[in-house]
């Protein structure tokens, strides 16, 4: 019988993130990570989102204190087994913010249809530049938080 265990946790004024790993009788193996941080204006990614969403979603979602989802990856033998929405749910209730925002690629289905079973809206098309494939900026309303 195996279970999942959240190995380490860290927490910092700027970054949140998390790994997991798979308790079992024999050894643990690693299952994912995820971690994010607070936006802001003038850092790579929020400039580029901020150039691809209109200025009413500019005041909405980047105006605002908000959290950006940098990266969630599950191992892909444990993948489909509800663990990715387990470790995204841990991360977001660790994060201050009632608005947060990440980016995926636009041809990965698997992964547009993961984050609308989580609660996201696709918000626009993001161009990171040259050599990068074409990605969507996705956002998501949290229930009221303590804002720090």
């Amino acid at each position: 019988h195996a279970s999942i265990l959240l190995s380490s946790f860290d927490t910092s004024d700027v970054l949140i993130s998390g790994t997991w790993t798979m308790e079992s009788s024999s050894d643990d193996d690693f299952v994912g990570f995820v971690y994010g941080y607070r936006g802001t204006y003038g850092t790579w990614w929020t400039e580029h989102v901020a150039r691809s969403l209109t200025g009413a979603d500019r005041a909405v979602w980047l105006d605002h204190p908000h959290y950006e989802v940098v990266e969630l990856h599950v191992h892909p033998t444990r993948q489909r087994k509800g663990l990715g929405t387990a470790m995204l749910q841990e991360l977001l209730a660790r994060q201050p913010y009632d608005r947060v925002l990440l980016s995926t690629q636009a041809g990965s289905r698997q992964a547009r249809s993961f984050y609308r079973k989580n609660g996201w809206s696709e918000l626009a098309p993001v161009d990171f530049g040259a050599g990068y494939p074409p990605y969507l900026v996705l956002g998501r309303y949290l229930p009221a938080t303590l804002e720090t």
